[in-house]
């Protein structure tokens, strides 16, 4: 099976599970995060597998096609560069994740309900 084609179904589950997440359990996002951003160490370690499993895609498939395979690359850019910020500047991301999209948790689970339809089944 295609990489991109697994990597599609692997990122529609999951985000098929947040996004129903999101719309029925939001309100435990707060304290999720602030547990999260509790542990230091547990920031690290969740940066650093972020980065290596969108490395390990990225390197072998970086595909800007204009078709659905660009969106799997998009969307491990992201995965990519919320690694970075875990590692690099977690306050930061606390800060932006608190502040900013508290109030639209029911918004971002459709769109990534949505999205994760779409990618598990186009693959």
């Amino acid at each position: 099976m295609d990489i991109a084609l697994i990597a599609a179904k692997i990122l529609g589950i999951y985000l098929i599970v947040s996004g129903l997440f999101l719309l029925f359990r939001g309100k435990t996002v707060p304290q999720l995060i602030r547990d999260l951003f509790d542990h230091p160490a547990v920031v690290y370690l969740a940066g650093a597998l972020l980065i290596f499993l969108s490395s390990a895609f990225l390197i072998q498939y970086n595909v800007w096609d204009g078709t659905w395979h660009t969106l799997v690359t998009v969307l491990m850019w992201a995965v990519f560069a919320k690694g970075v910020m875990y590692i690099l500047a977690p306050e930061t991301l606390h800060r932006l994740v608190t502040k900013k999209m508290m109030e639209l948790l029911n918004f971002y689970g459709i769109i990534a309900l949505v999205a994760g339809v779409y990618l598990f089944f186009i693959a």
